[in-house]
């Protein structure tokens, strides 16, 4: 079992959450399309190598650990070294909070170059982070559910997770800017640690492919604590639960897929890990016909001046939703 850390406070970890900055890659080619009169490539591959320039100081993912997961999942081989990592958090809130931390500081002091996030949650686990959503997001149960034919449910489930989720807000009402005291109404070790290790890793400048809706609920948490912390992952799928979507919306991040996967076991992850590596693989054999241009830039100067055009962050306007 993972060694638990000296306990610290999630505000305190998220203050530490910087904006990542652009390769120096990034902005030669800006330069190299505004001196040809080029707009740059806008194709969701091209928005993924440019994210990956911006996060990790390398061209391609060497490892990958995928959290947290009982089994390899089925999917695509990866050219990167995948290790899988079982959650076996503590049970209490606290504790899982620590563990989290832990499991991101020894992910990146093992030099991982990107955690792949799966929380497959249990019963409590699910109508939990529907809760966490819909709380955060400020939106009622029925809102927060849709209609049982969108959301692939029979009509008695649909009835039992609206009362599940109408409970479950009223025991949080109230809570703002208590992210630990949320956690502890909650009650969900999984994404107590969740949260904990995305808002870690992000301090840490390691990015993060969130696959499935307990991942993202946990990721617009940590997102509330420190709000840079988005800049540091991608979303793998857009799931099939209306809510999940909601969440990646007010994240403002595009799902690299829509294939409706209904379960969280590492598929989505994997795939969003293999559409990276080829999205890198494109951008580097693109890029190899522009070499000799890269070495005829006027003066290192010049650079310097056009250096903020990747590292400018995006604006930071979120909707009048309350925080955590």
């Amino acid at each position: 079992m993972m060694c638990v850390v000296q306990e610290r406070d999630l505000a305190a970890i998220g203050a530490e959450v910087e904006m990542p900055g652009a390769a120096a890659y990034n902005s030669r080619r800006a330069h190299r399309e505004l001196r040809a009169g080029q707009s740059p490539a806008v194709d969701r591959l091209s928005e993924l190598a440019d994210w990956w320039g911006r996060v990790a100081g390398n061209p391609q993912p060497r490892r990958a650990d995928q959290l947290w997961l009982s089994r390899p999942p089925i999917g695509p081989q990866a050219n990167a070294q995948l290790v899988i990592r079982p959650f076996d958090a503590p049970k209490s809130v606290s504790e899982a909070i620590e563990w989290g931390v832990a499991a991101a500081d020894q992910a990146v002091d093992e030099a991982t170059d990107v955690l792949l996030v799966s929380i497959a949650p249990g019963d409590r686990d699910e109508v939990a982070w529907q809760v966490l959503a819909a709380h955060l997001l400020d939106i009622d149960p029925l809102e927060a559910t849709g209609w049982p034919t969108a959301d692939r449910t029979t009509d008695q489930e649909w009835v039992e997770r609206i009362a599940a989720i109408r409970d479950g807000l009223r025991h949080v009402r109230g809570i703002r800017n208590q992210p630990e005291q949320l956690l502890e109404l909650l009650d969900s070790p999984a994404l107590a640690a969740g949260t904990a290790l995305l808002l870690q890793a992000a301090s840490r400048r390691t990015p993060a492919l969130l696959d499935g809706p307990g991942a993202a609920a946990c990721a617009l948490l940590a997102h509330r604590v420190g709000r840079a912390s988005r800049s540091w992952w991608q979303a793998c799928d857009a799931g099939h639960r209306g809510l999940h979507d909601r969440v990646l919306t007010e994240l403002r991040l595009t799902p690299l897929t829509r294939l409706g996967l209904p379960v969280e076991d590492g598929t989505a992850a994997l795939l969003g890990l293999t559409l990276l590596e080829t999205a890198l693989g494109r951008a580097i054999e693109n890029a190899d016909g522009d070499l000799d241009e890269i070495s005829e830039l006027e003066e290192p100067e010049d650079l310097n001046n056009l250096e903020d055009l990747d590292e400018r962050p995006d604006g930071e306007t979120d909707s009048t939703a309350p925080d955590a």
